[in-house]
């Protein structure tokens, strides 16, 4: 019965990792930068993390179902007792993890037949102990390494094993001992039913099934099987080499964010900045025509007069902004390249209706830091003035006229 309960649980895992598989494919994966909408591109090259990424701490519970000497002579339930751990893991590559994980178990074990009169009674009785452990663990993870990564999934099917150790102790078993007539010295029942600490091997294998619910949240369940020895039960004399128990846990773990605050992951280099890196590239040249012609007047002993140019601009904002949006970003390009053209003109920073408040002030504010930061135009050739009648400017000039 438990050999079908646990493939009845991978069996679900399964057929979740295929349906969470087929809902991603169907996302239309973009983003917005600067205005510029860039797709996402599957790629093969895993970005470099750092020791402090990918960390994760956990707390699970569940139950635990013992097997192992004489259990054939209980019910499945009457084997069953609560369970725990504790996990702090870490990601190494998006298939492959370590952890840690401290537990905590309460074990049911069975007598055998071997009691004579007038103990008959206690022949097949259920007894009780704790344990208390310790496991490394290697964890695969399934979905990425047969889908292939993709970032922020929501299930994921892992495949966990490792190797530990257990103390055991708290023994409810030694009546049965005394019944026996056992003693510590009698080497051929040596540990028989005797309540008597014990530290023991663990080998721990096991899948789970992961699906991440926040950002830094992820919700787990688990099937592990654990085996020992056969003097785990305190039972030592049977004829099965190993005693063990199955563990169902359901637990939620955080993860913590990336160095520099980001969120947890690998990221990839997940989309297609081509558009992106030509719009970048454009600004680049912008402002290194702007610093060759500066350098160029610099190395001129006279002035050059050319006939007035004027070119108008008008930067809207919403009702009550002072951020310069995405669109409008874009006439301050054009202009600052317009600019790098004629470097010896002046721009202006106005207002048609003449207002003055400070609203406007920090409207133009905005617009001048633009203008000198990102296209490092020279803070002498900006000019805020509130009133567009009162300029009258000689020679080449811009005028950003800002919205009522």
């Amino acid at each position: 019965m438990a050999r079908k309960l646990f493939m009845t649980v991978v069996a679900a895992l399964v057929a979740t990792a295929s349906f969470a598989s087929q809902e991603e494919d169907s996302v239309n994966y973009k983003t917005v930068i600067d205005g510029l909408k860039v797709p996402l591109v599957e790629s093969n090259h895993v970005a470099p993390t750092h020791f402090q990424d990918n960390w994760y701490i956990g707390v699970y519970g569940g139950a635990a179902l013992n097997w192992g000497s004489n259990t054939e002579h209980a019910g499945v339930f009457k084997l069953v007792g609560p369970t725990a751990a504790l996990t702090v893991g870490k990601e190494i590559t998006p298939i492959s993890g370590v952890r840690l994980q401290l537990n905590y178990t309460r074990n049911t074990g069975v007598t055998g037949n071997e009691f004579p009169e007038p103990y008959t009674d206690m022949k097949y009785n259920r007894y009780h102990w704790n344990s208390y452990g310790a496991n490394i663990d290697y964890v695969l993870n399934f979905t990425n390494l047969v889908l292939g990564f993709r970032e922020n999934r929501f299930f994921h099917l892992q495949g966990i094993i490792g190797l530990g150790g257990a103390m055991s102790s708290g023994y409810t078993s030694q009546k049965y001992a005394d019944a026996l007539g056992i003693k510590e010295s009698d080497l051929a029942h040596e540990g028989k039913y005797w309540n008597k600490r014990r530290t023991l091997v663990n080998f721990h294998i096991g899948v789970a099934g992961t699906f991440m619910v926040a950002r830094n949240w992820n919700l787990h369940v688990e099937l592990m099987e654990n085996l020992f020895d056969n003097a785990y039960d305190r039972n030592p004399e049977t004829s099965n080499v190993l005693d063990g128990h199955h563990d169902l846990l359901v637990g939620v773990s955080y993860r913590f964010n990336n160095k520099g605050g980001i969120a947890p992951g690998f990221y990839y280099p997940r989309h297609d900045m081509t558009v992106y890196q030509k719009h970048l590239a454009k600004i680049e040249e912008i402002k290194d025509q702007a610093r060759k012609r500066r350098q160029e007047l610099d190395d001129q002993a006279i002035t050059i007069d050319v006939d007035a140019q004027v070119m108008y601009t008008l930067i809207a904002f919403d009702e009550n902004e002072t951020t310069v949006d995405r669109l409008q970003q874009t006439n301050i390009y054009t202009t600052a390249y317009i600019w790098a053209k004629s470097p010896n003109s002046i721009i202006y920073i106005t207002n048609s209706t003449g207002v003055d408040d400070k609203l406007f002030r920090k409207r133009a504010d905005a617009i001048r830091n633009i203008l000198l930061e990102r296209y490092e135009i020279p803070a002498s050739v900006i000019k805020v003035v509130p009133n567009e009648k009162d300029i009258k400017p000689i020679g080449d000039y811009v005028e950003f006229i800002v919205n009522d």
